[in-house]
């Protein structure tokens, strides 16, 4: 995504504000919108995060016990409102999800013991 960025205030859940590298995405000036609201992006975070599991579930016979999405965002202005964008690492997105099983041994003990 190209841009330009801008040093603005966003507002956490808490009501405390931080100051948040922010591009201009569609046309949006970035220096006048004021603050921001971090939760204007929860949907599209709650989405990639949803899109990883349901994935993992659908696509596995035995799902794993535990599931670890990373991804890096962006945060960015679009129509006055804060939006999430999936942050670009070497020319790509990315998304890294680890998944993980316990496996426990026949006599019904991880451990051994």
């Amino acid at each position: 995504m190209s841009g330009r960025s801008h040093l603005v205030e966003v507002e956490l859940d808490s009501g405390e504000v931080v100051l948040a590298e922010v591009l201009s995405a569609g046309g949006s000036d970035v220096a006048d919108t004021g603050r921001l609201r971090l939760s204007q992006a929860r949907q599209a975070l709650g989405e990639v995060g949803r899109w990883a599991l349901e994935s993992v579930r659908e696509s596995l016979p035995e799902p794993p016990d535990r599931i670890d999405v990373e991804f890096g965002v962006k945060l960015a202005v679009k129509t006055g409102k804060l939006v999430a964008v999936i942050a670009e690492t070497g020319g790509e997105a990315s998304v890294t999800v680890r998944m993980g099983w316990d496996r426990a041994t026949e006599s019904g003990s991880a451990t051994g013991s």
